[in-house]
């Protein structure tokens, strides 16, 4: 029988994880904030649509893809409005041909693989590889969320 105290404690934990989700959201927003509107591939508000279940799910598919096109396109202008800037453009082209593409689609790929696996560990088969999955996505996530903070600071500094 549970205790009240084990109650109170997944309401923590549950107010814990949506906290962090809503602070990854929000960097994911203000990334696409610190780009020019011209070069925005999707509106900063939409990412907040991450929130619905399991719509969210799939959507933060699309989100990862029009960062990385937004970022793409903001590195493009760098370069075409650097007159005597090169050293402007030398820090944008190092972010890569789709900045954070390849770490985002990684995490939300894995995502899925610990959602559909998750389903399959009632029958305790696949435990020992959802824990690795899940590892996996969290080291994922947490290094597509740094590559964002990381490339929203460069933008800022290249747009003063």
């Amino acid at each position: 029988m549970p205790t009240h105290d084990s109650g109170y404690l997944q309401i923590i934990l549950l107010l814990v994880f949506v906290a962090i989700g809503v602070l990854f959201i929000l960097t994911q927003q203000n990334t696409l904030k610190a780009v020019k509107p011209e070069n925005r591939l999707m509106k900063p508000g939409l990412v907040w649509l991450q929130l619905i279940p399991l719509f969210g799910q799939i959507w933060q598919f699309w989100v990862i893809s029009r960062i990385a096109g937004s970022l793409k396109k903001e590195r493009t202008s760098f370069r075409e409005d650097s007159i005597v800037g090169l050293s402007d453009y030398s820090a944008a082209e190092q972010w890569g041909k789709r900045p954070t593409y390849a770490m985002g689609l990684t995490y939300s790929i894995l995502l899925w693989c610990n959602v559909l696996i998750e389903f399959r560990t009632m029958d305790h088969e696949f435990e020992e590889i959802h824990g690795l999955i899940a590892l996996g996505m969290m080291i994922c996530w947490i290094i597509y969320w740094v590559q964002l903070a990381v490339i929203k600071k460069k933008i800022v500094r290249l747009a003063v």
